[in-house]
């Protein structure tokens, strides 16, 4: 996996929002870093909620000939920082994630920050992931993902949906922080929170009138192809993880006794989302 200039500027942004003064952070993955003097000189030049000491740090980083990503994390003022990867490299926990993590190595520490960047696409068991991301997790830490959304064909076994992050939030009580289109070299394309919902529309291919289509369509001219998505997470409970039912068949189960019955809304009130029970009558 590769700590790209996306990677970094979503991680100092969540940093900068941590309420822990020596916050601990965990990468699922090993990461290859590929940020340079350049990009340095540019966070510093370019972000206003860059502060003196990560200034300081940062410019004392680009003096270095090589730095690695846990040097970059250290500099932006992260205690400490880890990486989880079943190859081991740069000193990761090396750990299976197509496994109940806490079950195979008795491993429970948690952390401030958990990055899914480029990981999760190549993990198989997908409960087993994402059941380990939310354990890992401090009560109030922020999860972020930064995964492959569109024309990253065979990169990796899975591509994510916008949806897939709105149920997962509302059946695990987690907020979304942040929600955006993106490339590697940290080009982004926002909503304001009141408009998350506008990327968990089902695109009809018959209807000409779909706002997150129109949003695809300017991602794609501004940033490019090969388009990430960019989801930020806040963990508001100790809870166990529970799996999501999507969105829009909650109101077809409700006279059913099932695991989803605490379950919020999630993708369910987006455009085009409607369920089996509506399409019945």
């Amino acid at each position: 996996m590769t700590f790209n200039p996306l990677a970094a500027q979503n991680v100092l942004e969540c940093k900068n929002i941590i309420v822990n003064k020596n916050p601990e952070a965990i990468d699922l993955g090993s990461q290859t870093s590929s940020i340079d003097n350049n990009f340095i000189s540019n966070i510093i030049n370019q972000n206003s909620n860059i502060n003196d000491f990560q200034k300081t740090n940062l410019e004392s980083l680009k003096n270095k000939k090589n730095f690695s990503t846990k040097d970059y994390f250290n500099s932006i003022g992260f205690n400490d920082y880890k990486s989880i990867d079943i190859n081991g490299a740069y000193e990761s926990f090396q750990f299976d994630l197509n496994k109940n993590i806490s079950e195979t190595y008795n491993f429970n520490k948690k952390y401030d920050l958990v990055i899914n960047n480029g990981t999760g696409e190549h993990v198989f068991n997908q409960y087993a992931l994402f059941l380990n991301f939310h354990n890992l997790t401090k009560i109030n830490g922020v999860m972020l993902n930064i995964l492959p959304f569109i024309d990253w064909i065979n990169h990796g076994f899975y591509n994510f949906n916008p949806i897939f992050f709105a149920d997962l939030a509302a059946s695990n009580n987690y907020k979304i922080l942040k929600i955006s289109l993106a490339n590697r070299d940290g080009a982004e394309l926002k909503l304001d929170s009141s408009d998350y919902s506008i990327m968990f529309e089902q695109i009809k291919p018959h209807r000409n009138n779909s706002k997150f289509n129109k949003m695809i369509e300017i991602a794609k001219e501004k940033i490019g192809k090969n388009i990430l998505l960019v989801v930020a997470l806040n963990k508001l409970s100790n809870d166990s993880f529970k799996i999501p039912l999507q969105g829009k068949y909650l109101s077809d189960i409700l006279k059913f006794e099932t695991d989803y019955k605490y379950q919020d809304k999630g993708s369910a009130n987006a455009e085009n989302q409607i369920p089996d029970d509506k399409k019945r009558k």
